[in-house]
C-alpha cells in the first residue's frame, strides 16, 4: 500500500522493521487478514517528526498522529497513559487527563522509564505494543480518518493501519479534549 511517497508493507512479513513488542502484539491476533492490516514503512529518521514527515513524503497531514506517554499520579497510585492526537495539535494533559484518570498530577513520563518499558526508540513511541496496563487516550478527531500513520517504534519506521482497527486496540478510549489546537499568532 502506498501513501504519499511511502510504501507500506505488512508488519507480520517484516519483523525486523519494528521492535519485538510491536511484532509480538500484531502476531497475537488469530486472524491473518487483521494481522496484515498493520503496515510498516521505512523512513529517513531525519523526517520522523510529523510535520517534516508529511512535507518530505507528500502525506496529507490529517493522516498523521503523534503519541506521548504521560504519568498520572494520585497519592501512591501511578498510571501510565498514551495520549494520541493529530499532527498540529498539542496534548491537553491538564484538567482533561487528570479528571479522566482520577489523578492529582499528570506529567510527561520519564523518557528512560518509557524506553525501558516499551523497548521503542525516542522519537517513535507508538501506542501499538505498549504494556497491557497502559491506557491509550485518543481524541475523537481520529474518527474523521479511515487510515492513520503513527510512530513505528523505531525512529526509521512509521506504521499505518485503519482507524476502525486502531479503535479496537486494547485499552483505547476516546476522550473529548485530549487534543488542543495550536494557536498560531
Amino acid at each position: 500500500m502506498t501513501i504519499g511517497k511511502l510504501d507500506f508493507k505488512p508488519i507480520i512479513d517484516n519483523p525486523n522493521m519494528v521492535p519485538k513488542c510491536i511484532y509480538d502484539f500484531v502476531n497475537g491476533y488469530d486472524n491473518l487478514d487483521v494481522k496484515k492490516q498493520f503496515m510498516v514503512s521505512q523512513i529517513n529518521p531525519d523526517f520522523a517528526d510529523g510535520n517534516r514527515l508529511c512535507e518530505e513524503y507528500s502525506i496529507d497531514k490529517s493522516l498523521g498522529f503523534n503519541c506521548l506517554i504521560v504519568e498520572c499520579r494520585r497519592n501512591e497510585i501511578v498510571k501510565y497513559c498514551a495520549l494520541v492526537v493529530p499532527i498540529g495539535y498539542k496534548y491537553n494533559m491538564g484538567s482533561v487527563v487528570r479528571k479522566y484518570t482520577n489523578s492529582r498530577v499528570v506529567s510527561v513520563a520519564s523518557l528512560d522509564y518509557v524506553l525501558e518499558k516499551t523497548q521503542m526508540e525516542y522519537g517513535s513511541i507508538t501506542p501499538i505494543g505498549l504494556p497491557s496496563d497502559w491506557m491509550i487516550l485518543v481524541d475523537p478527531l481520529i474518527k474523521e480518518q479511515k487510515q492513520i500513520i503513527i510512530g513505528g517504534g523505531f525512529v526509521n519506521a512509521k506504521i499505518s493501519l485503519p482507524v476502525e482497527l486502531f479503535l479496537k486496540l486494547p485499552n483505547v478510549e476516546i476522550v473529548e479534549g485530549i487534543a488542543k489546537e495550536v494557536n498560531i499568532s
